[in-house]
C-alpha cells in the first residue's frame, strides 16, 4: 500500500495549499505551462468557488491546449467564457495582460504527462518568461514554479532559476524552494511573493 500524507505529498499538493491562499474573487491568474489541464481546472474551480475571475493558459503544444480545453469544457464549463487558451510559448505573454495586475502565475516545467518527452520546457525560454512574470504580477502576488531536476534539462532549468531568483531583491521578493530531502531527484516547489 503506498503511504499517505494528508497535508501533501508531491509539490503541486503544495502548492495548492498556497494557491487557495492567495487567489480571491476577480482575480487575473495565469498558468504559463498547461500541459493535461489539472493545475487549469484547479484554478478555474477555485475561482467559481470565490465567485470569478480570469484565467490566462498557454502552452506550445497543442495537443495541450485542446486538451485543457476538453476538461474545463466537461468539469467547469461555466468558467470557460472568463479563460482565454494560448497556443504559444510560455516565454511572451499576451499584450492585453498589463503590468502589475496578474494576482498569481504558475508553471508546471517539463514535459506533457503522457506525450512526447523529448518536448521540454527550456531554460532560455524560462527565464525571459519569469523575468516578465516579475513585472506581471500585483504587489502581494506570486509566481509557483514546479521544477524537475531529475532530468538534464530540467536540472539546467533548475539552476538557471535559482540562479536568478537569488539575486532577487529581499525588499521586494520572498523567494523559497520546497524540496522532499528523502527523494533523491525529486520534483520541487519554488514560490515568489512579491511585497505589497
Amino acid at each position: 500500500m503506498a503511504p499517505n500524507f494528508p497535508l501533501f505529498s508531491n509539490p503541486i499538493h503544495l502548492a495548492h495549499l498556497f494557491w487557495l491562499n492567495l487567489i480571491k474573487k476577480d482575480d487575473i491568474v495565469i498558468d504559463a505551462t498547461v500541459g493535461n489541464g489539472k493545475d487549469i481546472l484547479f484554478l478555474a474551480s477555485t475561482l467559481m468557488n470565490l465567485g470569478g475571475g480570469s484565467i490566462y493558459g498557454l502552452d506550445i503544444q497543442k495537443q495541450a491546449i485542446e486538451t485543457t480545453h476538453e476538461l474545463l469544457k466537461e468539469h467547469a464549463e461555466r468558467f470557460l467564457p472568463h479563460t482565454r487558451l494560448i497556443h504559444a510559448s510560455h516565454e511572451s505573454f499576451p499584450r492585453e495582460i498589463l503590468q502589475g495586475s496578474v494576482k498569481l502565475i504558475v508553471y508546471n516545467l517539463g514535459y506533457l504527462p503522457g506525450g512526447d518527452k523529448t518536448i521540454t520546457t527550456m531554460t532560455e525560454s524560462t527565464i525571459i518568461s519569469i523575468k516578465s512574470s516579475l513585472e506581471l504580477i500585483c504587489p502581494g502576488g506570486a509566481i509557483s514554479i514546479t521544477c524537475y531536476p531529475g532530468h538534464e534539462e530540467g536540472h539546467k532549468e533548475f539552476l538557471a532559476l535559482t540562479t536568478l531568483l537569488t539575486t532577487l531583491a529581499k525588499s521586494k521578493f520572498c523567494v523559497t524552494s520546497h524540496t522532499w530531502m528523502n527523494r533523491q531527484n525529486s520534483p520541487l516547489l519554488l514560490f515568489i511573493q512579491k511585497s505589497t
